[in-house]
């Protein structure tokens, strides 16, 4: 959405308030800095026959995910970006998963990143696709956009995708194996 839409948007949402076109363009700055949102393109402003452009932004991810836990089990020189705000470590713990180290716990990190920009690419597709269908239960809508995110990918990201997920869930397999003395439901 540019920043008109958006202000559109939140006003609708709550008539009432008066949302302020710097207000809400301070706020989208401050989402990109932050890596939540960032510039997707320019469309022309108003009714499309301007030569004057306007700056179109998207979210980075589909889903955000704030720590609330103790952050203290990550390493002191650990990248603090947003793709490992997660507690990943001590949820990774509690639940009985073990890491050899955390070389392979950085590893996991970034695959389960690259793997979430691929998904991200295919995302679109599955949009632009559901958007034709008229009506459809959002269940369904959630459904077909995750199967259609994945279906959707060029061959070498769909390869990609799947080598990075194998990847991944062989090591979390042999993590959580690894915790079987810590967690007693391990078989």
């Amino acid at each position: 959405m540019s920043t008109s839409e958006l202000i559109d948007f939140l006003s609708k949402q709550e008539p009432e308030k008066e949302i302020k076109p710097q207000t809400v363009r301070y706020h989208i700055k401050e989402l990109e800095k932050c890596g939540l949102v960032e510039q997707d393109g320019y469309e022309p402003a108003g009714n499309g026959n301007s030569h004057i452009m306007q700056k179109l932004w998207r979210a980075t991810a589909e889903n955000v995910f704030i720590a609330t836990g103790d952050m203290d089990e990550l390493p002191e020189d650990a990248d603090r970006n947003l793709d490992r705000t997660l507690d990943i470590v001590g949820i990774m713990k509690e639940l009985g998963f073990v890491l050899k180290n955390e070389e392979e716990m950085k590893r996991v990190a970034e695959e389960m990143t690259r793997r979430d920009r691929i998904r991200l690419k295919g995302l679109e597709f599955a949009k632009n696709t559901l958007c034709q269908v008229h009506e459809l239960d959002p269940k369904l809508y959630m459904l077909f956009r995750s199967i259609l995110s994945v279906v959707r990918l060029d061959e070498k990201d769909y390869q990609e995708y799947w080598d990075l997920t194998k990847k991944i869930t062989d090591t979390l397999r042999e993590a959580y194996a690894r915790g079987k003395e810590r967690n007693p439901r391990v078989y």
